[in-house]
């Protein structure tokens, strides 16, 4: 073979080696080339009014307050409908909690729901996305957040795409690498206890967490307009790489447009997750609610498109970074 041949041979090869490069996987599974009509179908699953529904249904349970006599018949209600989409795996995990709460002291055991899509490739290594399923009122509301806080925004919108993710990928017949944890966790408003005890096992045991995702406050978008729809997608200093494949999922898969706004990192259930070694993303509305923590933070006030692509920018991405 002669010395030009050789060349053309040895060029061919690694134009190849480019485009299978430039169409592969990163090392956190995500793909940079066009969207895949197996996605696409699976996200034309997720429903705008399934969120919306699920959003009215837990602000119908009056208060989802950590200490109100309800909360773990909250919890119940929410492993029960993990259990509907067919997750039999559905539990709760149960953590004593005792706190001051505006003067009081309160001894009571406080319970994350978790539900789980078992991997079948590595089910020993996680994939985590959940949200808080509490909520709670201002000091200044005229009434006690023990009777009434109906936590629309946050974060029954949350919740409502953490099961709405759940529920489309089992109608799917998904089959991920990774085990999927679905969570829900308890008393966030209070000091974020239910995600630290859960990040806190996770670490204890070694537990492989490939990452975490974090949905909090994302359904208050009171532009109509999909073309000025953004969302804050907050990161930590060891995933910075995820929020930018976060970026590529966006525009690939959603209507979404992206900032990083990083001033609230340490205020949500992310952020024990990072405090472990474990790489999270904290996915909130770049608008901001001017109803949370308050008796206005209602279903009617939400944007259900809006929190239907946060619901797809996740699903995408667990999809993508579990085959």
């Amino acid at each position: 073979m002669n010395l030009k041949r050789i060349t053309s041979v040895l060029l061919k090869a690694l134009a190849f080696a480019i485009l299978v490069h430039s169409c592969s996987k990163d090392d956190d599974g995500i793909r940079y080339s066009k969207p895949d009509p197996q996605i696409v179908q699976i996200l034309e699953q997720i429903s705008a009014d399934s969120i919306s529904h699920t959003i009215a249904w837990l602000e119908g349970m009056t208060t989802r307050f950590t200490l109100a006599d309800n909360h773990r018949n909250i919890t119940v209600a929410i492993m029960n409908k993990f259990k509907s989409y067919g997750y039999d795996n559905a539990q709760l995990d149960s953590f004593p909690l005792n706190i001051y709460f505006r003067g009081t002291y309160y001894e009571t055991w406080q319970y994350n729901v978790v539900a789980k899509l078992t991997g079948i490739v590595s089910p020993d290594s996680l994939t985590i996305v959940g949200a808080h399923h509490d909520c709670i009122l201002m000091s200044n509301q005229p009434v006690s957040p023990f009777d009434i806080a109906p936590g629309a925004d946050d974060n029954a919108s949350g919740v409502a795409v953490t099961l709405e993710i759940a529920r489309v990928l089992k109608k799917s017949n998904f089959n991920p690498r990774t085990t999927i944890v679905f969570a829900t966790f308890a008393a966030e408003e209070l000091g974020l206890y239910g995600s630290t005890y859960m990040a806190n096992r996770l670490s204890d045991t070694l537990a492989r967490v490939k990452f975490m995702l974090n949905n909090d406050m994302v359904s208050f978008c009171p532009v109509m307009d999909s073309a000025a729809w953004y969302l804050n997608i907050i990161d930590y200093p060891n995933s910075t790489e995820l929020r930018l494949n976060a970026q590529t999922i966006c525009s690939l898969y959603t209507l979404l447009k992206m900032v990083n706004d990083n001033t609230y990192q340490n205020y949500s259930d992310s952020y024990p997750f990072y405090q472990q070694g474990f790489k999270p993303l904290f996915f909130i509305t770049q608008s901001d609610d001017p109803n949370y923590h308050t008796l206005n933070d209602k279903a009617f006030y939400q944007n259900p498109r809006f929190a239907r692509e946060v619901a797809k920018l996740n699903c995408a991405y667990i999809i993508e970074g579990n085959r």
